[in-house]
């Protein structure tokens, strides 16, 4: 038996976002290629090559604009050039004609919540409260003076990085601004229609520039209670374990409906009639509220045009990796889409720039089962770089620190730096990242083995796994845009699917072992041979047996007969 989510999904029209494999860049961790130890859009350019090896589709890259660094280019201070330590804009447009020659779309990230203190905006909004600018951010009167005579603020908000106060007193206006990230990056205020258009400009100065979309930072920021109430406690918080930010829920600091009526306006543009040409499409970041996980999903589906935005799904980031759970939500979500609408494509990342990787999350057995899962989903499909090669977190010395989130994080002290430390392209000095003789952030230990020239070399490394299921999925309409049918298995620690398309040749049948134990079971599907095994050591032939084995951590891709 199984269970049919999308009966006539494969019959809709099919734009390239569905099936789209998305490679995110962090440019500074990419390739450095003028020697300063930071990577640089060249590098960029230069490693094209390896990401259209993966059949990939699409590059996502994080932030390259002009920056203080103060959060490593998600403060901007000019949303429309590049920042002299990563290139100029004649390397950005280099970029999109070899991307364009590589077959590779480009989305670029879009920070609309906040500037850099730095932006020329800020800079004449903090000079009077009478300026044209005076009104682009959140301003705020004191609430009175502390014992000691301080101004006191409106309300509990939280910076999302330190867990401090999220407004910072400005003498020269003599008034709180909202800064809901780092203090140096003052939150834009969204309900001036000026500041709206100003953001929309950005948009189609890149979109002139011929990019296929967006990346876009941190929306749920960008409508706040009209009000400033404050925040509700978080009751499950444990003080000195938790980000000193979880003290509270964050109930009016962020997410307020207005968000998707801004973001509508944002997805507008994609749709103008200069940017016809081809078409873009945008993805929104916001992590959703654990216990209500769906419907916040919905909200986003439901408010702006899915023919051209999806929300992140972060199931693959935050799900507990157990069989049941995800059994749950792929039924539940891939039915809500389908009965809302064919248009609604899914948007699945693993990893990220501000989560633990895969492999240090899951261990290496269950991040290439992950690999297998990743690139089945139906929609769009999310890899951070070195996921590929299976990087891992790496451990950073105190003085070799960067994020200024590792202040919040009273228990590990580690911020964000961990999982973005430079790319291992060799067992060359520094990885083959840079001939620097300090990249900004250290090298993984593990550079000598875990790298993209030693696992190119190696049919059954993760590198050939990903290449493999990459290229499968670009080529095979099934796993592009077919439908999704959750199997009832009847072993609790397995998940298995299938995706198929009608009049295709070829349809998929996925198995994963989500435990640490082997696994039998019938798989209610006929199946054809074997694809590919997650496991090395895997003990199935192309021929599969009418009752399958898995080994521990063991997924499995076969054709359906």
């Amino acid at each position: 038996m199984h269970t049919s989510l999308s009966q006539h999904h494969s019959n809709a029209p099919h734009g390239w976002p569905e099936g789209a494999l998305v490679y995110q860049v962090y440019p500074r961790s990419f390739q450095d290629t003028n020697g300063d130890g930071v990577g640089d859009l060249p590098g960029i350019t230069q490693r094209l090559p390896h990401i259209r090896s993966l059949g990939a589709n699409t590059i996502w890259i994080s932030p390259f604009y002009p920056s203080p660094m103060a959060d490593f280019g998600y403060d901007v201070a000019d949303y429309c050039d590049v920042d002299p330590r990563l290139g100029t804009l004649d390397d950005f447009k280099e970029l999109m004609k070899e991307a364009e020659a590589n077959k590779l779309r480009v989305f670029t990230d879009l920070v609309p919540n906040h500037t850099s203190d730095e932006h020329a905006w800020f800079k004449q909004s903090c000079a009077s409260r009478d300026n044209p600018y005076s009104d682009w951010y959140v301003w705020c009167d004191a609430v009175g003076n502390d014992s000691s005579g301080n101004p006191l603020p409106p309300n509990n908000w939280r910076d999302a990085l330190s867990g401090d106060s999220a407004w910072e007193w400005s003498p020269q206006r003599e008034q709180f601004y909202l800064h809901s990230f780092n203090v140096h990056q003052p939150d834009l205020n969204w309900s001036n229609p000026q500041v709206r258009e100003a953001i929309k400009d950005v948009m189609r100065f890149w979109l002139t520039l011929g990019v296929d979309g967006f990346r876009v930072d941190a929306v749920y920021w960008m409508a706040k209670h009209p009000l400033l109430h404050d925040d509700s406690i978080n009751q499950e918080y444990v003080e000195g374990e938790d980000l000193k930010y979880e003290a509270l829920a964050h109930d009016n600091s962020r997410g307020w409906p207005a968000v998707y009526a801004y973001l509508t306006e944002m997805a507008d543009v994609l749709k103008e009639p200069q940017f016809q040409d081809k078409p873009r499409f945008m993805v929104t970041e916001a992590y959703p509220d654990r216990h209500n996980a769906l419907p916040a999903y919905m909200n986003f589906y439901a408010s702006v045009d899915p023919a051209v935005a999806a929300p992140f799904n972060f199931e693959g980031l935050t799900l507990a990796w157990h069989a049941a759970e995800w059994r749950k939500f792929l039924k539940s979500f891939h039915s809500a889409l389908e009965q809302f609408s064919a248009r609604c494509i899914a948007s699945y990342a693993f990893g990220n720039h501000d989560q633990p990787r895969i492999a240090s999350r899951l261990g290496e057995p269950a991040a290439r089962s992950a690999a297998i899962l990743l690139l089945t989903l139906p929609g769009m499909v999310f890899l951070y770089y070195g996921d590929e090669i299976g990087m891992k977190d790496v451990p950073i010395p105190t003085e070799f620190i960067q994020d200024p989130a590792a202040n919040g994080d009273p228990k590990h002290h580690l911020g964000r730096d961990p999982e973005r430390t430079p790319m291992q392209w060799s067992a060359e000095r520094n990885a083959g990242f840079s001939d620097a003789k300090q990249p900004w952030l250290p090298i993984a230990d593990d550079y000598q083995t875990h790298n993209v020239d030693a696992e190119s070399q190696d049919g059954r490394s993760i590198l050939s796994l990903y290449r493999l299921l990459g290229n499968k999925r670009a080529s095979e309409a099934s796993l592009l845009h077919g439908d999704l049918h959750v199997l009832d298995i009847e072993n609790d620690e397995v998940l298995g699917y299938t995706r198929t398309s009608d009049g295709t040749a070829s349809d998929f049948a996925v198995f994963i072992n989500f435990s640490a134990e082997v696994a039998v079971f019938e798989p209610t599907v006929q199946l054809g041979k074997l694809v590919v095994s997650s496991d090395p050591q895997s003990e199935l032939t192309a021929v599969l047996p009418d009752v399958i084995t898995l080994r521990p951590h063991e997924a499995v891709l076969c054709y359906l007969a």
